[in-house]
């Protein structure tokens, strides 16, 4: 029973520090700005690929008739979004704020195709899908991590 239990024991570690190893992690940064909106950015990331990016958008200052600020963003971001593999988004409008939810899927994307639709500087997918690139970015808008 001993020999047993000496040579199980390794064999479960090992597989519980490949399992925890291997698994995606998250990064969550916050960014504000000056015209009341504010985002909030999950990356889902595994080493330093990314695998996928979801930002909820929070915008505030709608102006006087927010009923007609609301339809003019879920136009503006249909017209723009539509068609784009990889990218889900939901708009909606929740207590006098518009709420954007975008979801990117980078390993669904067309980056040839939607690069410039997305706005996507870097000159490959595997540039834009490393961590440490995408961190970059966001902290050049201004983003914070969230710890």
């Amino acid at each position: 029973m001993k020999k047993i239990l000496k040579l199980i024991t390794p064999l479960l570690a090992t597989l519980f520090l490949l399992t925890a190893c291997s698994s995606e992690k998250t990064k969550v940064y916050t960014t504000t700005f000056g015209n009341g909106q504010e985002n909030e950015t999950t990356i889902i990331y595994k080493g330093d690929v990314v695998n996928k990016i979801i930002t909820i958008s929070n915008i505030k200052e709608l102006g006087a008739d927010s009923n007609f600020a609301f339809e003019s963003i879920k136009k503006s971001i249909d017209e723009q979004n539509k068609d784009i593999k990889g990218l889900t988004y939901n708009v909606e409008k929740k207590d006098d704020k518009v709420v954007i939810t975008w979801d990117l899927d980078f390993s669904k994307i067309d980056f040839d195709k939607d690069k410039d639709r997305l706005h996507l500087k870097g000159s490959s997918l595997g540039e834009e899908r490393k961590l440490s690139y995408v961190e970059e970015n966001i902290k050049k808008a201004g983003g914070v991590e969230k710890k």
